[in-house]
């Protein structure tokens, strides 16, 4: 079988928050665009599959999105005033559920505390950051 490498379909790896167009856009690639995809930074880990056909990859994109949905469990709803988020300290206590976009809740205050380790690995100040109940 001769593969045409000017027709590539590659079918990338799903995140938690990938939709079918990132996994699989329908369009095809090539050799080249391919190479130049991975002078740009993307990782071999990334690509889940290269097809020679659309039907194939398509096919294969489905039943990653629709395994990986199965296995996504449904975080439980965290009520008003029982959980944590981290802030910046421009953000007074009494302004916390007036921000312009709603923060990442957690259940308890050690679990936004290792966010909070987190975010300061990451390069942020701990005078910048406050975990308020929210």
């Amino acid at each position: 079988m001769k593969l045409n490498l000017n027709k590539l379909y590659v079918v990338y790896k799903p995140t938690k928050y990938s939709e079918k167009v990132d996994v699989f856009d329908g369009r095809p690639d090539t050799l080249a665009g391919l190479f130049h995809q991975v002078l740009g930074g993307l990782k071999e880990s990334q690509v889940h599959a290269i097809y020679t056909t659309a039907a194939e990859a398509d096919k294969e994109a489905n039943e990653l999105l629709s395994t990986r949905s199965k296995s996504h469990k449904k975080s439980k709803q965290i009520k008003r005033g029982e959980g944590y988020a981290i802030f910046t300290k421009d953000v007074p206590a009494k302004d916390r559920y007036n921000v312009q976009s709603k923060p990442k809740v957690y259940a308890t205050r050690k679990e936004a505390e290792q966010a909070l380790a987190e975010a300061l690995k990451q390069g942020w100040r701990k005078s910048e950051l406050k975990i308020l109940k929210y």
